[in-house]
């Protein structure tokens, strides 16, 4: 039983928006879209709502044909990114405005108002105006206002971008929580990565209304199938390199600017190759103690780690909370790197000094690297 879009398209004029997307969801499974602006991700869940008719393709849930429904016997939850609340309405009457047009019982009403509404913990704000609740508060009144409904798909576009971090956060854990106690199918828009990777059980990008990939949030993030969705995902080191050597157990030999690294992903048939670090993979050495061979634990096997050596620092740049991005260089090659900002505060690392770096081998994802590729740099020996 699952959500699924089989070559859904839809145009505006001659323009295409989405075009030939397919998916599948298992029901009770939450899916995020990422995609730049203008990409089709809130045109993708206004199709699925039946707020705009797709012109070619199906939308099917549970072997149920979606897709010549109009909006209301979809069954369908929408959760808005500016909220959409009636201005002139209570919490209370913005929360019942789709059982009262139902016709519930007043039973109905009060049994779903007071369940979820204690779920969301707001039914202390049910007398006030949208114009006297924050920005949070707002968005749980939506939220509300669809999962007294019960639906069984609730669609979420970009529901937390207008809230603080300290309020994304604890309304991001409230959404999940929710969506596995109540067993909903999810599908939620954000440019947010660290959402995306939180919300997720598959995560979709979108470009220009293509799926250019999908798969779970490690999948995505670490071994992203093309240098857009690398670059989208923010893997920051995405360098030009080529494959010296090839072994089976041991995977492949790769050199670039800055050294050489071992790879247990890389494309089979191509020599010229990009390698993608994720800065969070990539570890500050603090002694260097000269060991030539490094392993990683993980689970029962150990993992090859690379070391790289005679990089220097050249900035330190502010990501917020504990964390520092530093950017280091060497013979033209630069790297970019994840670590904890009380290194830099302490005066563990300052700019200008050598340090030293190890990355695991299945850590280094390689994609292959056109001869005639836009983005190609010439191979620095």
């Amino acid at each position: 039983m699952s959500l699924e879009l089989k070559e859904v398209s839809f145009r505006i004029g001659r323009e295409l928006i989405l075009d030939r997307v397919s998916l599948k969801l298992a029901a009770g499974r939450s899916l995020v879209v990422l995609g730049n602006s203008g990409a089709g991700k809130s045109k993708l869940l206004e199709v699925i709502a039946g707020l705009a008719r797709n012109q070619e393709g199906r939308i099917v849930f549970k072997n149920r044909e979606l897709t010549g429904q109009s909006t209301q016997e979809r069954g369908i939850g929408f959760v808005f990114q500016d909220y959409a609340l009636f201005p002139h309405m209570t919490a209370r009457d913005n929360i019942l405005f789709g059982l009262n047009a139902r016709k519930a019982s007043a039973a109905e009403k009060n049994k779903w108002l007071n369940a979820v509404t204690a779920e969301l913990r707001i039914d202390h704000l049910l007398e006030r105006f949208p114009a006297e609740l924050s920005g949070g508060q707002q968005q749980r009144v939506a939220l509300a206002r669809s999962m007294v409904l019960r639906p069984e798909v609730l669609l979420l576009d970009e529901p937390l971008s207008a809230l603080d971090a300290a309020s994304r956060e604890r309304l991001a854990l409230l959404i999940k929580r929710i969506q596995k106690k109540y067993s909903v199918t999810m599908l939620y828009v954000t440019h947010d990565h660290n959402e995306a990777r939180f919300m997720g059980d598959q995560v979709m990008v979108l470009d220009a209304g293509k799926v250019v990939q999908m798969g779970c949030p490690d999948a995505i993030f670490s071994r992203p199938g093309s240098r857009f969705v690398a670059h989208f995902t923010a893997t920051r080191n995405i360098l030009p390199g080529r494959i010296v050597k090839r072994d089976d157990n041991a995977g492949a030999l790769l050199e670039f600017a800055g050294g050489s690294l071992r790879s247990l992903s890389f494309p089979e048939a191509k020599v010229e190759v990009w390698i993608c670090l994720r800065p969070e993979h990539l570890v500050l050495v603090a002694d260097q103690s000269g060991e030539s061979e490094l392993s990683v634990n993980r689970g029962e096997e150990c993992v090859f780690a690379n070391r790289l050596t005679g990089y220097r620092i050249t900035q330190f740049i502010p990501q917020g909370g504990v964390t520092v991005l530093v950017e280091l260089e060497k013979a033209g090659s630069r790297l970019m790197v994840f670590t904890a900002s009380r290194k830099v505060e302490q005066g563990e690392l300052v700019v200008g000094s050598e340090v030293e770096l190890t990355v695991a081998a299945d850590r280094v994802h390689c994609l292959p690297r056109q001869a005639d590729d836009i983005y190609c740099q010439p191979y620095i020996s």
